[in-house]
């Protein structure tokens, strides 16, 4: 009778560490499942180019650096610029592209520059450069 009692007991023990295992990873499945949600929802969705293009904060910009990066896109060169963004509102920021632009455009392009720009307001670094002033 007492071996049979120590044997349930055993048994029980066992399936309570068993259950609390499972409670424990139901757990942290919630709270990995939880904090995925509010990473998704707490930052802002990046906008794609064309969507700036589209949508974007219209803005002056004064070209800082043009280089050609050796990339050639349907016969277009691509090239890297620095430039500093001057929004209407807001302060001054410095972005860096690398975009393909028309040979026209290119040649107009040099330190000192004046172009006109849009940028996502959600993430001023994404830049597109739209024409010379």
């Amino acid at each position: 009778m007492f071996l049979c009692n120590v044997k349930a007991n055993k048994m029980e023990l066992i399936a309570i560490q068993i259950v609390g295992i499972l409670e424990g990873a139901i757990v942290i499945m919630m709270l990995l499942a939880a904090w995925r949600l509010v990473k998704m929802l707490g930052r802002p969705r990046k906008m794609t180019l064309q969507e700036i293009e589209k949508n974007g904060t219209l803005a002056e910009a004064i070209v800082l650096d043009v280089n050609e990066t050796g990339m050639i896109i349907n016969d277009l060169p691509q090239v890297k610029l620095q430039m500093q963004v001057l929004p209407e509102k807001g302060r001054n920021f410095v972005a860096e592209v690398k975009q393909v632009l028309p040979n026209s455009l290119k040649t107009l392009l040099h330190s000192g520059s004046k172009i006109m720009v849009k940028y996502d307001p959600g993430n001023p670094r994404e830049v597109v450069v739209l024409r010379a002033l």
